[in-house]
């Protein structure tokens, strides 16, 4: 019953997490609070998303890999290998990538639109923003000076997952604020794509669902007959001869 609940309002909970996502993060941050609970968040985000699946079998497997991800985090803290630095990235980045494609398929196959395809199209475009962010705060790690702050390259920590994720949605955005900025062509790369691409989803993807969930209402309302209205009234015609 309660999983049945949960997929029924499976992209209310994804979206809403990945919010939780966004919010969080700068609030810790006041209080010094580690920024390890980030990556917690997008583990949480990741399994949450596994619900998108179909199948419970695919359930079971697509969390037991989140899972594996985030052990393989945890892992990195005491044994900083940079070959396991470098799997556990792919699987982060691979579980986004699915996720994605997941959540796209659903808001684009369903004929009739409600507000659950709406929440899969937003995570769609939240998952991007974090998925980049993450990409992002890979690039600085392998390539430092990939990114410069206010002009100058970032200093040794200061480049952390919440900057690249802050990064990622100022970008995918289009807001520009000039303070962080890429350097490398990787980097230049990365952005020139997110923004692109962004604008692009939210022209025509959402832009196209919202209309045929406007139009789905406007179909209901013009269907159904205003209560206490009285019947049409039949066109005059010849009376009988």
């Amino acid at each position: 019953m309660m999983e049945s609940g949960i997929r029924q309002r499976h992209y209310l909970i994804l979206a809403s997490t990945l919010l939780l996502t966004l919010i969080v993060p700068p609030l810790i941050a006041a209080f010094g609070i580690s920024g390890r609970f980030v990556e917690f968040l997008l583990i949480l985000n990741l399994a949450a998303a596994a619900f998108g699946a179909e199948r419970r079998g695919d359930r079971t497997r697509i969390l037991l890999v989140v899972m594996g991800a985030g052990a393989l985090r945890a892992a990195l803290h005491w044994y900083p290998v940079r070959a396991l630095f470098a799997l556990t990235a792919a699987l982060w980045i691979g579980l986004a990538i699915a996720a994605m494609v997941r959540a796209l398929r659903f808001a684009l196959r369903g004929r009739r639109i409600d507000s659950e395809h709406i929440l899969a199209a937003l995570s769609v475009y939240l998952l991007a923003g974090h998925f980049y962010g993450f990409a992002y705060w890979q690039i600085e790690s392998t390539w430092p000076g990939s990114f410069y702050l206010y002009g100058a390259p970032t200093a040794l920590g200061q480049f952390d997952l919440s900057s690249a994720t802050y990064l990622s949605f100022v970008t995918i955005a289009t807001l520009g604020f000039g303070d962080l900025t890429p350097h490398s062509e990787v980097a230049r790369g990365f952005v020139i794509t997110e923004a692109v691409l962004g604008q692009f989803y939210l022209a025509v993807l959402v832009a196209r669902l919202v209309a045929g969930y406007a139009s789905r209402d406007t179909v209901r309302r013009g269907s159904s007959p205003t209560p206490g209205a009285c019947p049409p009234t039949p066109p005059d015609g010849p009376g009988p001869s």
